[in-house]
């Protein structure tokens, strides 16, 4: 891998973690005095210079955003202003409880959505047909909606699986399922597109004149090619699958980064909403700069470019 194509990644990577770092230290800011809408106006007149001393709010913009820089540099995100914890730590406790959704969730979409892509547009019939509609469908309905479905299929009918809270593997499936549904359908088609397109390039027809079989030229050839569109969404859903989990979070009334991210906002609690939405870029970024990475040994025409 050539260092000047991840050199060039990685300065794209910093100077747009910079511009985010600077939107969300700029955006409490623009909304008023950040003291008076955190405590929402119920304060004596006299504990406001108090607060804003102890928040370094008293200091010019540009000290405070200096100070803001330092913190992030050695992993301080500042303080939760309702529970008086340090943000970091919040998140790491959070994101340890969201994980085993998202990873079983990404998991369960590339088992699922690659092959039956490849299937679907390799074979056609039926198969073809369900993949269309299906991933037409799970990407037309919101994922919320899908969660309520389950929960009223699963759990209030059938009684099969708990509803809400985190416990054993059985909590897990439903979450699991909802935050898979949308990748599923989003990556099939992608994946059926890619194969079909391929399946009428110049390199297959020469494979088949050649005798090739069809499942060492579908895995040989095609493959390699549609998989490169996957490559980059897998990257880039990293993060924004993270970001996704506020809703269903809340939905299944699980304590991970979600819900605190929803109840960090309800209470107007900045820094942690601050940390949350740098966290979700920072995962947004990273996937990127893996995936470009990943796309340039899987294809070296990438790096050359």
């Amino acid at each position: 891998m050539d260092t000047g194509y991840i050199a060039r990644r990685a300065l794209q990577f910093a100077v747009v973690l910079w511009l985010l770092v600077t939107i969300l230290f700029i955006i409490p800011r623009l909304q008023g005095d950040p003291i008076l809408l955190l405590t929402e106006g119920d304060i004596e007149p006299a504990e406001i210079e108090k607060l804003r001393v102890a928040y370094g709010l008293d200091r010019p913009v540009t000290v405070q955003y200096l100070d803001y820089l330092g913190g992030l540099a050695t992993g301080d995100f500042g303080t939760s202003i309702k529970t008086s914890q340090e943000v970091s730590d919040l998140i790491i406790q959070r994101i340890q409880r969201t994980l085993p959704l998202v990873i079983p969730a990404k998991i369960l979409a590339l088992v699922v959505a690659i092959p039956l892509g490849t299937i679907a547009a390799v074979r056609r019939g039926w198969l073809d047909t369900f993949a269309v509609w299906m991933s037409l469908l799970f990407q037309s309905v919101p994922n919320f909606f899908v969660a309520i479905l389950l929960i009223l299929l699963f759990g209030v009918k059938l009684h099969w699986l708990p509803t809400f809270g985190s416990g054993g593997l059985d909590h897990h499936i439903l979450p699991v399922a909802v935050l898979a549904s949308y990748p599923i359908a989003r990556y099939t088609r992608l994946m059926r597109a890619q194969v079909s397109d391929a399946m009428h390039s110049d390199y297959v027809r020469t494979a088949r004149a050649k005798g090739l079989a069809e499942v060492v030229m579908v895995r040989r050839h095609v493959m390699r090619n549609a998989l490169l569109p996957i490559v980059t969404l897998i990257g880039l859903d990293f993060g924004t699958l993270i970001g996704g989990t506020i809703i269903i979070e809340n939905v299944f009334s699980w304590p991970g980064f979600g819900t605190l991210t929803l109840d960090a906002v309800l209470r107007k609690d900045y820094p942690v909403i601050q940390g949350a939405g740098l966290t979700i870029g920072f995962l947004v970024l990273t996937g990127s700069l893996l995936a470009d990475i990943a796309y340039g040994y899987i294809d070296p025409r990438i790096r050359r470019r």
